[in-house]
């Protein structure tokens, strides 16, 4: 048995089972308050509660991870007389099983440090269960270090001295954790009892994860049938076992199954290391068409069968960034424990809600919007929501509405945290960053965009003391930082006593993206093709309410003038084509038009995004960096910054 392999998969189907566990926790303490009567819905989230820790017990029994066995056992039986109906579920039992799952699910991440055994804190929780650390449920077993090796099967007529030939077919429960284990377990012990010849389907494909707990082992053995269908069920979660004996038939064990569908967990860093060297393919296939086309005299054959490997490349493209596309659940998911506990510290009372849990994302992205998504709930939680008294003198509801909310723009993700509080004080904002010479005496108010650059300044926070919540002044700015790290774009929205939403806006994936080649000033840059409309050519603008304007068929369209945008300079000259003529290109972010102003558009390709490192303060024209076919680089513009 793979031990690292198992493990790895031990620590995640954990981690999904207390996510469950949470939940159910989070739904049985909003439906009910005091003492909690049994309910049919009460019920079934007991035994979504039950069967997790029970789940989880099963897993550490089968790996030997004493402190979760021993810990999820102690939850287990704490549960049992809640889901009997043997005894009321109040709020003093509740807190316990919330205090329970925060042990096990330490004990849990322990695991990879090879922490195995009950500390101190966990034996005195064990203690206020009421029970003691229990006996190994699961009999001990000898793990296989590697495969068993499969031998041709014998007939029923081998040599009684060595025994017979016996087919033996496992069925394991359906609620068996970790299947592929339990199967290895079973492996080891029929190999006690006799010699095992194979299995169908062969031993590796056991730890598939479609694996549904049935198969037939090929068993050598003197032992009598009660005695082989004994040792099978002492591995533990096994249903049914049915002895026979074998026919004179080829061996089926490494036969092919038929086309099911198959999946595999596999190292992200792999799909990484994939991703770069097709990244660095793209580039080269451009290299390739390139030089095709400035040849005189092509060969047909060379120029079809790059045409042929710029189709593959292309497919092979879309494949690995659809292979690592991942929900935002998988993210989503380990916050409404986080809400549950920082409000029931504050002595708020709020209820949060997820939306939009099914939109993908690329998994770099997945992992590195956690902490800035934690760090605006926690603000929202502390900053943002009023006491009970002051929402019920203003006509709000008591309990206030939190919403982490997920959409799909395009190519990119709209990430929003939105809460019902009483909103960004503008004047409060407004005092605190004349006091610290953030902004000059002659500004009187603040609009939402220059109200971010304030709250998102290192070190700037309206809070009158530090709290292990807030008051350092670091929250908004570590998520600013954070998204515009990502190439994306943060926006404030805040109304004086109804609330704040902040919207992150993130690209699908930071690493491969067709854009639009433009020329601006004797400069490449490239614009994400996933936002442009149309272009045209640009045959004059005018002025409305002092700013530029084209119209295009009947419609009015702001114009940005990228050089001027770049060079932060209204009088910078354009640089047109030789023939004079120069293109606007039309894009769209969140519904609003803009004409961006470009001297030559040069071409439209897939590009390899590259993150760019900015100086504090610097303009966010840009969201990353390229580099083109011939070597050179290429800024990547920010159509959500310069439109």
């Amino acid at each position: 048995m793979d031990a690292a392999r198992y493990a790895a998969l031990f620590l995640s189907e954990s981690r999904e089972h207390l996510t469950e566990v949470d939940d159910a926790l989070l739904a049985l303490e909003r439906e009910h308050a005091g003492p909690i009567a049994k309910t049919e819905t009460t019920g079934a989230h007991i035994a979504t509660v039950f069967r997790g820790v029970h789940t989880i017990k099963g897993m550490a029994a089968a790996m030997g991870y004493a402190a979760v066995e021993h810990l999820s056992h102690a939850l287990e039986s704490r549960c049992e007389p809640l889901r009997n109906g043997d005894e009321p579920l109040g709020s003093d039992v509740l807190a316990l099983l919330f205090d329970g799952t925060d042990l096990l699910r330490t004990a849990v991440d322990a695991v990879p440090g090879g922490r195995t055994e009950l500390t101190s804190a966990m034996h005195a929780f064990v203690s206020r269960l009421g029970s003691a650390p229990v006996a190994q449920s699961t009999p001990t077993v000898t793990a296989v270090s590697g495969p068993i090796e499969a031998a041709p099967y014998l007939t029923a007529g081998a040599p009684s001295a060595v025994g017979t030939t016996r087919q033996v077919e496992v069925r394991l429960t359906t609620d068996c954790p970790l299947k592929g284990v339990r199967a290895v377990i079973v492996l080891a012990k029929l190999s006690a009892v006799g010699t095992v010849r194979g299995t169908e389907p062969a031993q590796e494909r056991l730890q598939d994860d479609l694996f549904d707990g049935a198969f037939r082992v090929t068993l050598q053995s003197s032992a009598t049938d009660d005695d082989i269908r004994a040792a099978a069920h002492s591995a533990g979660d096994v249903a049914r076992v049915v002895v026979k004996l074998a026919t004179p038939t080829p061996a089926k064990g490494n036969a092919r199954v038929a086309d099911a569908p198959r999946t595999v967990r596999l190292d992200a860093r792999r799909l990484d290391t994939l991703l770069d060297l097709v990244g660095e393919l793209v580039i080269t296939r451009d290299r390739l068409l390139r030089a095709i086309e400035q040849s005189d005299t092509p060969d047909r054959a060379v120029v079809r069968a790059a045409a042929d490997a710029a189709r593959l490349v292309g497919s092979l493209q879309d494949e690995v960034l659809q292979a690592r596309m991942s929900p935002v659940a998988q993210v989503f998911d380990r916050f409404p424990r986080l809400v549950r506990d920082i409000a029931h510290d504050l002595g708020k009372d709020v209820h949060f809600t997820m939306e939009g849990r099914d939109i993908e994302l690329d998994r770099s992205l997945l992992d590195a919007i956690g902490d800035p998504i934690m760090h605006l709930l926690r603000n929202a939680l502390d900053h943002g929501f009023e006491d009970a008294d002051t929402r019920r003198a203003a006509g709000k509801p008591v309990s206030g509405a939190l919403i982490l909310r997920a959409a799909r723009d395009r190519a990119a993700v709209v990430i929003q945290v939105q809460d019902d509080g009483r909103g960004i004080d503008r004047e409060v904002v407004l005092r605190r960053a004349r006091e610290q010479g953030l902004v000059d005496d002659q500004v009187t108010t603040l609009a939402d965009d220059a109200l971010l650059q304030l709250v998102a300044h290192p070190g700037f926070s309206t809070a009158k003391s530090v709290t292990s919540l807030s008051g350092r002044g670091v929250g908004v700015d570590v998520v600013n930082t954070r998204v515009r790290a990502l190439g994306g774009q943060i926006d404030l929205e805040t109304i004086r006593g109804e609330g704040t939403v902040f919207t992150m806006r993130l690209p699908l994936t930071l690493a491969i993206m067709r854009a639009l080649l433009v020329q601006v000033g004797g400069d490449t840059y490239a614009i994400p093709a996933a936002h442009v409309v149309e272009v045209l050519e640009f045959n004059g603008a005018s002025r409305r309410t002092g700013a530029l304007t084209i119209t295009v068929r009947d419609e009015t369209v702001p114009m940005v003038a990228l050089q001027q945008r770049f060079e932060d300079d209204p009088l910078a000259p354009a640089v047109a084509n030789p023939d004079g003529v120069r293109h606007i290109a039309i894009v769209e972010v969140a519904g609003r038009r803009t004409a961006l102003l470009v001297d030559a558009l040069l071409a439209q390709q897939d590009i390899v995004v590259k993150p760019l490192e900015t100086v504090r303060g610097a303009r966010p024209w840009f969201s990353g960096a390229t580099v083109l076919g011939d070597g050179s680089p290429a800024l990547i513009v920010d159509v959500s910054s310069v439109a």
